[in-house]
């Protein structure tokens, strides 16, 4: 009884505080980002949030879609970035999505790591413009 008691309370008091926010972006054929799009959601997961920023592209008919950056944070700063640059005599191009609780500059840094993690060719000498900026 004491543990049922004490997880209805844990779960009374995280209710509020769980939620999820995500980007999603569509692949083409030759692997650079056509499109993205950013879902969030009070008490829903992280990967709720990503699963449903999947399924908004997906409506749109793309058909690869992937999901690369997710967050439980209920509230926060998101910042995207995009490179376009040559590599191997072929033209490339990518966004990086990065979150932080408060600060611009800080998801930035999270954006161009992610675009980093991402896009295995790019290297900061090819540069990067700040595409989007907001709360949430």
């Amino acid at each position: 009884m004491r543990t049922l008691l004490t997880v209805a309370i844990v779960t009374l008091f995280s209710a509020g505080l769980l939620a999820g926010a995500a980007f999603s972006e569509a692949i083409d054929k030759e692997g650079n980002t056509s499109t993205w799009t950013f879902f969030q959601k009070d008490k829903a997961s992280a990967g709720a949030a990503s699963a449903e920023a999947i399924k908004k592209l997906k409506e749109q008919g793309h058909a690869k879609v992937t999901s690369p950056a997710s967050t439980g944070m209920d509230h926060g700063v998101y910042v995207v970035v995009f490179t376009a640059y040559e590599h191997k005599g072929e033209a490339r191009w990518s966004h990086g999505f990065g979150f932080h609780k408060s600060s611009q500059k800080e998801a930035e840094k999270a954006a161009v790591a992610n675009l980093k993690k991402k896009d295995k060719a790019w290297k900061a000498d090819y540069g990067y413009d700040l595409k989007e900026t907001k709360n949430f």
